[in-house]
């Protein structure tokens, strides 16, 4: 009798289970909608912040954080090869670094907006690692503009720490190396470190840290890997000291 009184309960339990799973299944584009909301209604960078600071307390920035930088940065949802969802009736906003002006002044603010975040909620730390490590490999799916304001975010994002210079050896992969897209970035990424850190030196420490200072042939294009041609390009740039 006991055995048969127990069994409702058991059952009622598997089917609680269940019910709170569906409540919890993911949807990242509910997630988009509501951040994307949130940031047109925020009339300058300051209010964004202050935005994304309040929202962590009702979106789920921990199930959902590589989509919130997604956003951030691109606009919208990423999906592989670099292109944004197009689902739903706002699938991208413009409040984010592809949609910012490129000058430096432009790219401090958007950084400040990602220092303040995490610095909120230190757990996105290590999400915004792996994101980028992400949307490095799409480089080839953005427009040139969107590449050069990248490239200047993630030299920001190194110079304050945010990111690792190991983040850039994704670059090295056959369909970014072939056409000078992984050697262009690079330049640009080593270009702005340099003029925000003040010099050769702490570019060369962040190189040898990321074990980058022996690999940069690795990301010429094949016909081009020769000492000459990477000291004529770095050359070019201002970069001759770091090879």
């Amino acid at each position: 009798m006991s055995q048969k009184a127990e069994r409702p309960v058991l059952s009622g339990q598997r089917i609680k289970t269940r019910k709170r799973d569906e409540r919890e299944k993911n949807d990242p584009t509910g997630f988009r909608d509501a951040v994307i909301a949130g940031l047109e209604a925020a009339e300058d960078l300051e209010q964004i912040s202050k935005y994304l600071d309040s929202a962590g307390n009702k979106l789920d920035y921990r199930r959902y954080g590589e989509v919130l930088f997604d956003i951030l940065i691109a606009g919208g949802l990423l999906v592989p090869g670099g292109s944004i969802s197009q689902d739903g009736e706002k699938p991208r906003t413009d409040r984010c670094v592809f949609a910012a002006s490129e000058d430096m002044e432009s790219m401090r603010n958007h950084e400040q907006i990602f220092m303040r975040l995490m610095r909120r909620y230190k757990y996105l730390e290590k999400m915004f690692e792996e994101e980028m490590k992400k949307i490095l490999i799409f480089i080839k799916g953005f427009t040139p503009l969107e590449r050069i304001k990248l490239a200047r975010m993630t030299a920001l994002w190194m110079a304050n720490g945010s990111i690792p210079p190991q983040v850039l050896h994704v670059l090295n992969n056959e369909h970014l190396t072939k056409d000078g897209l992984a050697l262009e970035f690079l330049l640009e990424v080593f270009t702005v470190f340099k003029q925000e850190k003040g010099g050769n030196a702490p570019l060369v420490a962040a190189l040898r840290k990321g074990g980058l200072d022996t690999r940069l042939m690795e990301f010429l294009p094949v016909n081009k890997r020769n000492e000459d041609y990477l000291k004529t390009v770095l050359l070019e740039k201002d970069l001759a000291d770091i090879f």
